[in-house]
């Protein structure tokens, strides 16, 4: 459901509970990832990973607990048709939320994993609604699982993202601490396709404030 990405995802669980009531655990969560990506990429969906998986891929954590699956706005009916021929089974709609205004949200359970599959991802504040427009110029890079490519979101734009969701700072907080321990100023790139848009003022200061730090690393 929508609503759990706020609240889900927290350091040190890393298992899922299949149909027979058994522990999924990490490394073969790994595997279903590799079955889900062969069929969205076999069918031409654009999609990338998103929140603690991709964290895990970047190295950021060690621990995820299920998969965020975004996809471009032209690929939603063919992601959907991909998984349901690989057998995932969605979930009942889930209850209009007041923190998100995503355009299309689904949950899906396959092998005991939950997949929630987001188009149009969008963040309700106080100041309005803020938009992660996703499509193939956000897909950072590519990892790999058992031979399959997995197109991986920027961790530029969970680190807003982040900020914007409430009670989600310390994942930004864990990104901003990477990028330092790594000493890379790449991101800066990825966070001026934020800051030429509009924010939040708070989350704007922020983002600018890293910028400036990363700049400094160069």
């Amino acid at each position: 459901m929508h609503q759990p990405l706020a609240h889900r995802g927290f350091i040190g669980y890393t298992g899922s509970i299949n149909q027979r009531g058994e522990t999924v655990d990490q490394e073969a969560k790994l595997a279903i990832l590799a079955h889900i990506a062969q069929a969205l990429n076999d069918a031409g969906v654009v999609w990338g990973l998103g929140a603690s998986a991709m964290l895990y891929y970047e190295g950021v954590t060690d621990a995820f607990e299920d998969f965020d699956l975004l996809i471009a706005q032209g690929s939603l009916p063919t992601a959907q048709q991909a998984l349901e021929e690989l057998g995932a089974i969605p979930s009942p709609p889930a209850a209009p939320s007041s923190t998100y205004a995503t355009a299309h949200f689904q949950e899906y359970t396959w092998q005991g994993v939950e997949l929630d599959l987001l188009c149009g991802f969008a963040v309700r504040r106080k100041e309005g609604v803020f938009s992660f427009p996703f499509d193939a110029t956000r897909i950072a890079r590519h990892a790999e699982q058992r031979g399959v490519p997995i197109p991986l979101c920027s961790l530029a734009d969970w680190f807003v993202l982040y900020l914007l969701m409430p009670g989600r700072a310390k994942k930004a907080l864990l990104i901003a601490q990477h990028w330092r321990a790594q000493r890379t100023a790449e991101p800066r790139a990825w966070l001026n396709l934020w800051l030429r848009n509009r924010l939040p003022g708070d989350v704007r200061e922020r983002v600018m404030a890293l910028y400036a730090e990363l700049g400094n690393l160069q």
